[in-house]
């Protein structure tokens, strides 16, 4: 399916381009055909039809009524316009007069391209011959004149420029479609991964959700094989089916919760960053202290006000929280760090020990991953809070990405040297 959706992106583009690219060399080429045209025209017309007196003229039109030959090259000082035409004058009854040439073509090719220019019965036109093209124009109070300009320069001038844009457009396509093969690569890309993540958010959902599902089938058939058995025997696998039944119900909650996050903005206001923090920070002492772990709070030296929404951002400060305290051994040590740096306050919450592979660091934030799972299916619900999103589900960092991204934030990881640290970074008001 992707390969089809990358296939039609790179046709649709390649073709839109190609479009483009062609329309605009024609458009070039048009452009030039008309310039050059322009100039062969304002030659033709600029050359003289007649460099001969009319006595001069009336003397070969009778000459040419008794079947005397026309006039070629008569006259020494012919002006150099005549370097690339020449001019045929006839009379009124379609006689060939004078030419003025310093072209040197047969008497015979001068009668055909009269005859040629004859047969079109246009003012002005193209002929082709003496293996040249010519264009030619009938000037003359009485149409007497017709002048004749080769046009080959300006025909090889034009098949240059076809030539040149061919090979330019080859090119230009050629470039165009490497480029739309990386894009549409590039473009398909996020489709890739979003579908990939749902597939392992399908798979990681399913996988949660069929251990839970399993116990409790396995209690409720615990209790019905055993009819005769006493309510209080049966206590036991009613509270196991209890509690994988509150692990579901929590499970779900948080799924519930993320689609809604996701999906909804909430409002953003000014507030005491170091306020919320310490609020949430509060919270976790009690667990701190039992598991012997020591606590530092530390404050920026002038108020830290940033614009969030305030709620949401505390729940990303006590899922940040209890993560750090998951992962800190006893005796370790969380640090909690408000300040501000530009336009940005942020908090960072550091915690001492064996830190987070950094093959991991990349998905830290995706839903139902977790670095070390086994660890975390031990230590899980070390903060007592219905809204923080945690219960070895994977889900809580998640949650604190898509909260924090939600008040234009961003939240980002780093460990090294056992130090693991989890910076919120928000707008300041």
């Amino acid at each position: 399916m992707l390969k089809k959706l990358r296939n039609k992106l790179l046709l649709v583009n390649l073709a839109s381009l190609s479009a483009v690219t062609v329309l605009s060399f024609s458009l070039i080429y048009f452009i030039a055909y008309n310039y050059l045209q322009g100039i062969i025209v304002n030659d033709l017309r600029s050359i003289p039809p007649d460099v001969m007196t009319n006595a001069i003229l009336s003397e070969r039109d009778q000459q040419a009524d008794a079947g005397g030959d026309f006039y070629i090259k008569g006259i020494p000082d012919l002006p150099m316009d005549y370097s690339r035409s020449f001019v045929v004058n006839i009379n009124a009854r379609g006689k060939i007069i004078s030419v003025f040439s310093r072209i040197d073509l047969d008497q015979s090719e001068y009668l055909k391209a009269v005859r040629l220019a004859e047969r079109s019965e246009k003012d002005m036109g193209r002929i082709k011959f003496a293996g040249s093209k010519w264009q030619y124009i009938v000037t003359g109070a009485n149409r007497e004149s017709l002048v004749f300009l080769n046009v080959d320069d300006y025909e090889q001038a034009l098949s240059r420029l076809l030539f040149s844009m061919a090979i330019l457009g080859g090119c230009v396509l050629a470039t165009i479609f490497f480029l739309s093969y990386r894009f549409a690569n590039r473009a398909i890309r996020p489709v890739e991964e979003s579908i990939e993540k749902q597939r392992r958010f399908v798979a990681d959902a399913s996988h949660e959700l069929k251990t839970p599902l399993a116990i409790i089938y396995s209690n409720a058939e615990a209790i019905l094989a055993d009819e005769n058995a006493s309510v209080r025997s049966q206590r036991k696998w009613v509270d196991r089916i209890e509690e994988e039944s509150n692990r579901m119900r929590n499970l779900v909650d948080n799924l519930l919760y993320l689609a809604k996050t996701e999906d909804t903005a909430g409002e953003d206001a000014p507030f005491d960053l170091f306020a919320a923090a310490e609020d949430e920070v509060k919270r976790a002492e009690a667990i701190l202290y039992e598991r012997g772990v020591k606590l530092t709070m530390k404050k920026y030296a002038e108020a830290v006000v940033v614009k969030a929404d305030e709620e949401r951002i505390r729940q990303a400060i006590l899922i940040l929280l209890d993560n750090a305290v998951k992962y800190t051994d006893e005796g370790g040590e969380v640090t909690a760090e408000v300040g501000k740096e530009k336009h940005i306050g942020y908090i960072r919450i550091s915690n001492t020990g064996e830190g987070i592979p950094p093959e991991d660091l990349p998905r830290i934030f995706d839903r139902f991953y977790r670095a070390d799972r086994a660890r975390t299916s031990i230590r899980e619900g070390t903060i007592s809070s219905g809204r923080s999103g945690r219960g070895g589900f994977g889900l809580g960092l998640a949650i604190a990405r898509v909260v924090v991204e939600r008040s234009k934030g961003r939240i980002r990881a780093t460990s090294s040297n056992g130090l693991t640290s989890f910076t919120v970074e928000l707008p300041l008001r």
